[in-house]
């Protein structure tokens, strides 16, 4: 069954005279941004992902990243005059590495899901709506995460003179719309249940909106990570990969502006993983295959720019910057096992937000509240732990009304807790 985030639009009458400017809504109270050199901003003081500058100038060679802050928002620039974009700003999600957990995505992305714990045991799923899937077989490798499109797939088991015949996990669904209202990062790859290995994290998402022009000749990057693999070549000549992480999926960047102008580049291409491996008498060719792809927006009420898009890109102009919060889709895990949790948790398993019984038995509740979405949507609870494959469960929002119910869900939280989220989904 096809699966979609539910979308909801807002209709604005937007009069584009000669005079028309764009007003960001930023109030200044960041200042004005001009990094002499490469710069990671930790975005824990701005736990909305909200940053308001009075401009934004981004010099040759200067590249800007970002730590997420503990709600995992996206990055959102308001800009009060002018932002200039001559070097990188990036938000892409991380590649796996050699290890059994799952990478992080970039800010508003989502983690790759854990390689399986033990033989026999499935890995994790990649999070977000459009994580790479796992199914039955224990010894797969993982699924690409998806986004605007759909990651690839290997349909045809590979055989290899020492592993023998393996295939690929499906990847996840397509999510999210052309308008980006409301923005959402990339989806993660499924963790490997071949050799152990986590999937790739989800690209970010970044909104920049500024009253005055938006001059692009640099790049912004909401790439997704790619899925862990390295080749050995041992004394018999052959080429063994060591690890199969599926990839995660491209992120979302949005432009919003009075004046769109110059020829940089934005990137939202999903990562690449490793789905087997052509043998000869002399070695091995990897077969490589990619996450979906995400979304790129232009809008600007002068659209000039004419530098290159990797993604789904589209343009116009709604003169919405951001949903009217009454009526943005939210859900909150309000309490597990009866143990409440605060509205900001700090996701931070060492200061954890809930701590519960060790006399608790399993299945053990968790409480998810809802703001506008539809009686009886599909609600998904996942657990990440610290060790180990990301557990799921899934319930309904069957008591209250649209613009306020809750799911009750229960689920198998393994012994030591993990991170704990929640998504949510309509089918057609």
């Amino acid at each position: 069954m096809k699966q979609k985030i539910l979308q909801m639009m807002v209709a604005a009458l937007v009069c584009a005279g000669a005079q028309a400017q764009v007003n960001s809504g930023s109030n200044g109270s960041d200042g004005a941004f001009n990094p002499a050199s490469n710069i990671v901003i930790d975005m824990a003081d701005h736990p909305n992902g909200i940053y308001q500058y009075t401009s934004v100038n981004i010099s040759n060679g200067v590249t800007v990243t970002f730590i997420p802050n503990a709600n995992n928002t996206p990055v959102t620039w308001l800009v009060q005059s002018d932002c200039t974009i001559a070097g990188t700003v990036s938000v892409q999600g991380n590649d796996s590495t050699n290890s059994i957990v799952g990478a992080n995505g970039g800010p508003g992305g989502s983690r790759g899901g854990n390689g399986t714990l033990t033989p026999g045991s499935l890995p994790g799923a990649g999070l977000g709506l459009g994580g790479g899937q796992v199914g039955v077989n224990t010894n797969w490798i993982g699924g690409n995460g998806s986004y605007a499109t759909i990651g690839d797939c290997n349909t045809n088991p590979q055989t290899s003179s020492s592993s023998g015949t393996y295939a690929q996990y499906s990847p996840g669904n397509s999510y999210g719309n052309i308008f980006e209202l409301p923005l959402l990062g990339g989806s993660g790859g499924s963790g490997d249940g071949w050799s152990a290995q986590g999937g790739g994290g989800g690209g970010g998402a970044i909104l920049i909106a500024a009253s005055g022009t938006l001059s692009m000749s640099g790049r912004i990057l909401a790439k997704g990570g790619n899925g862990y693999y390295s080749s050995y070549n041992y004394s018999t000549g052959d080429w063994y990969q060591n690890g199969h992480g599926g990839a995660g999926s491209g992120g979302a960047i949005r432009l919003i502006a009075s004046a769109v102008t110059g020829n940089g580049i934005l990137d939202t291409t999903g990562g690449s993983a490793v789905y087997g491996y052509s043998c000869y008498c002399c070695g091995c060719n990897s077969v490589y295959d990619n996450a979906g792809n995400g979304r790129i927006r232009i809008e600007g009420l002068l659209d000039t720019f004419t530098g290159g898009t990797a993604g789904v890109a589209t343009r116009g102009y709604t003169g919405i910057i951001f949903m009217p919060t009454n009526q943005q889709p939210q859900l909150l895990v309000v309490s597990v096992g009866g143990v409440p949790i605060s509205a900001s948790p700090t996701g931070v398993l060492s200061t954890p937000d809930a701590v519960l019984s060790a006399q608790q038995n399993n299945p053990i509740p968790a409480v998810v509240s809802c703001a506008n979405l539809p009686l009886n949507t599909l609600i998904t609870v996942s657990v990440l732990p610290a060790n180990g494959a990301s557990v799921s469960a899934t319930g309904y929002n069957n008591t209250g009304t649209q613009t306020s119910s809750t799911a009750t869900i229960s689920v198998n939280i393994p012994r030591g807790g993990g991170l704990i989220y929640a998504t949510a989904a309509t089918s057609n």
